[in-house]
């Protein structure tokens, strides 16, 4: 991958870029353009339709701020740190594990590397000797009284605090899964890597209740996924994936589908793979994590996670709260265990994006060959020449299939420079109005992936795109 490409596409095709550039704002954020915007909220809807919706999971729509007893409750007031060292000299801060690229470690075994070893500040080449831990949440305020809060670091919480009563609404049943998108927020020491590591961001979080003693059996697909396991990677089918790493069926499944929408999405097989998670690394809720990684230019990212939480939450509330959540399943008191989903929006976007950008020298330009259901715009409408009544005609075209479709329009520019833009930020089709159009009422279909193109009916150039979809999934 040509980093330097890839970011000229961009910054000058306005997908992402620096928030507030303008003024000397700090790392870590970034707002989503035109285009950007579009293809982000459809890979999230995208997201949304393949996890949750055709799966008849709940969702709600949490409070961001919130109250500091319900992170104590959960562990995050305590045990959410970062480990991170500053340069006596320059004030450079850096995460302490991340500099040495060893994230295994503890507190008190950084402290002593620190200590016996020569680590240098990137910055001024100081030697770095103290390491201390960092809490990243942001702090907020609630109020005249100033009450204490947080802008939440996981859409989890609301989650669990919400359970007791969805649980008693939807008739007392499990098992019962709860998710939710939208915004969480973490103070990153020395956010980089564009929007892989942001401080304010976009998590889908998945929440499996269940009874831990009954068997909770999933129909599952008996196909094969990559594990690695302390560093040697190969393939494992469902079955054997059962008995070696997971006790329940809720995580094969989580894991079966996000292996399955990632390729939907373009990443290369041979080049992600899920991984098992060292005690040392888990979250402090965790008994159990398996994340699903994948290669990009700035090396392996992890873009989903999932976790085995056990009761951990529920008890904790209920213990902070002194209130009731624990339900009543056959007669019995339980506490519901819970199997977590949970994937970062915009690092697992870059992920897609990296692995749909095509470098072309053949075409002269580079360009996306994103999947059309993620894809900015559906089709673009260009004719010809802005004369002749042809941009009339196009104009009609247009405005009859935008009420269906997204559908860019463009009538400047030569018809090749045209092409090319809509090349580079990942239309599918492009439809040209001619001359002959206003002979025979046929248009040019260009197909981008190909460059082909072939003459085909006006009135139906939707129901053309979608038997050439369909055709094209039966190839695959």
């Amino acid at each position: 991958m040509n980093t330097t490409e890839f970011t000229k596409v961009m910054l000058n095709r306005l997908f992402f870029y620096p928030s507030y550039e303008l003024y000397n704002t700090p790392a870590g954020f970034y707002d989503f353009g035109p285009i950007g915007s579009i293809v982000k909220k459809k890979y999230i809807d995208y997201a949304r339709r393949f996890f949750i919706t055709s799966n008849g999971f709940l969702e709600i729509d949490g409070s961001i701020i919130t109250p500091k007893d319900v992170l104590i409750a959960s562990g995050h007031e305590q045990r959410f740190r970062d480990p991170i060292t500053i340069c006596k000299q320059c004030k450079s801060v850096f995460r302490a594990d991340k500099l040495i690229n060893n994230e295994q470690m503890n507190i008190e075994e950084l402290k002593t590397y620190y200590k016996t070893h020569e680590v240098l500040c990137p910055v001024c080449k100081t030697r770095l000797i103290d390491v201390e831990l960092f809490n990243p949440m942001f702090k907020t305020e609630i109020g005249y009284n100033k009450e204490q809060a947080y802008l939440r670091p996981e859409t989890a919480q609301a989650i669990y605090v919400s359970f007791p009563r969805i649980f008693r609404s939807i008739g007392g049943k499990l098992p019962l899964v709860i998710s939710q998108i939208g915004k969480s927020f973490r103070n990153e020491v020395s956010p980089r890597k564009g929007i892989i590591r942001l401080r304010e961001f976009n998590q889908i979080e998945i929440e499996y209740f269940f009874n831990p003693d009954d068997k909770n059996e999933i129909e599952l697909d008996n196909k094969k996924i990559k594990m690695n396991v302390d560093d040697k990677i190969e393939y494992y089918s469902i079955e054997d994936f059962k008995h070696t790493f997971v006790k329940y069926d809720a995580m094969a499944f989580f894991l079966i589908k996000e292996w399955e929408f990632f390729k939907s999405l373009g990443i290369k097989e041979e080049e992600m793979w899920f991984r098992w998670i060292d005690e040392k690394e888990r979250p402090h809720y965790s008994k159990g994590n398996i994340d699903l990684e994948v290669k990009t230019s700035y090396g392996i990212i992890e873009i989903t996670g999932n976790a085995y939480r056990t009761d951990y939450d529920l008890k904790n509330h209920a213990r902070k709260t002194g209130k009731k959540t624990s339900v009543k399943i056959d007669g019995k008191e339980i506490y519901p265990h819970v199997i977590e989903a949970s994937i970062g929006v915009e690092r697992s976007l870059y992920a897609v994006l990296e692995h749909n950008f095509i470098i072309d020298k053949e075409r002269g330009w580079n360009w996306f060959k994103f999947p059309s259901i993620i894809a900015p715009y559906t089709l673009a409408i260009f004719p010809l020449v802005k004369r002749d009544g042809l941009d009339n005609i196009a104009r009609n075209i247009f405005k009859s299939l935008i009420r269906q479709e997204d559908v860019y329009y463009k009538d400047t520019g030569s018809i090749g420079k045209r092409y090319a833009r809509a090349d580079e930020i990942g239309i599918p089709y492009c439809i040209t109005i001619d001359y002959q159009t206003k002979e025979d009422n046929t248009v040019t279909i260009r197909y981008r992936d190909s460059t082909k193109q072939e003459r085909i009916d006006l009135n139906n150039i939707l129901i053309h795109i979608r038997k050439y979809e369909r055709n094209q999934k039966h190839k695959d």
